[in-house]
């Protein structure tokens, strides 16, 4: 996933001022689920000794994620929206969001000083390849939001707790955690195109040239079969929290 390669590769990478995430439909999103059940991250979950412990995992909590929200039933009196980060023809990260949705009670109003949730994440899902693809997926959703958002996140296993916490969401009670980037200028600011913006983090984003479309469709195509089972990436994960 990294440029590198041949010359030519390396060209078809570029900086945008902008990150490359577009808003697609439900089909397309659930296609790029798939990919996310595909061969290629299959081979980085079962072999830790290339990629490190650490982005093996990354790949299993990602297809586990994926697995678990390709059988989700959508509600059609609950509209979504579903954006796609993409480096040329390939997905390497998936946002759903929904709302906007009122909160009810007074502490909620007293911690965030209204009860309207400008959207509500139900999933983040990235390459495991691709580093800081989930914040800059945050960081497009708090600018599709406005001025004042106000982000509930669902993360979709256990141990994403202490990474929503660095990046300023707040417990609030079963799975929800809520981010108010006014709350947490240490962490969120506007850049100069009044935007929201990470501190402290670059201001464009690596992007790369897409290739035929009708490529595109079949690579994604050729990486998932039937025999891609998101169950093995559920016991490999299941396995691991009955051991800690």
């Amino acid at each position: 996933m990294e440029p590198g390669g041949s010359s030519s590769e390396t060209r078809a990478y570029y900086l945008n001022s902008g990150p490359p995430i577009v808003e697609i439909d439900q089909r397309s999103f659930d296609r790029g689920l798939r990919r996310f059940l595909g061969r290629d991250i299959m081979n980085i979950a079962i072999n830790p000794q290339e990629y490190s412990d650490f982005v093996s995992k990354k790949a299993e909590r990602a297809a586990t994620v994926a697995g678990s929200y390709s059988a989700t039933h959508y509600d059609p009196a609950r509209p979504v929206r579903f954006f796609s980060y993409q480096l040329g023809d390939e997905t390497v990260g998936l946002l759903r969001a929904g709302g906007p949705v009122r909160i009810k009670g007074e502490t909620f109003r007293e911690k965030f000083g209204r009860n309207d949730l400008t959207s509500v994440v139900d999933l983040r899902v990235t390459h495991p390849l691709v580093e800081n693809a989930g914040d800059i997926l945050l960081e497009h959703q708090l600018r599709e939001d406005g001025d004042d958002p106000l982000i509930l996140s669902k993360p979709g296993l256990p141990g994403m707790e202490p990474r929503l916490a660095e990046m300023g969401f707040v417990h609030v009670g079963r799975n929800h955690w809520v981010l108010d980037p006014h709350q947490h200028p240490e962490v969120w600011t506007k850049n100069e195109n009044d935007q929201w913006q990470r501190v402290g983090k670059p201001t464009k984003y690596l992007s790369k040239v897409e290739d035929d479309d009708a490529a595109a469709e079949s690579t994604v195509q050729a990486d998932y079969s039937d025999e891609d089972d998101p169950s093995v990436y559920l016991e490999r994960v299941l396995t691991g929290l009955s051991m800690e």
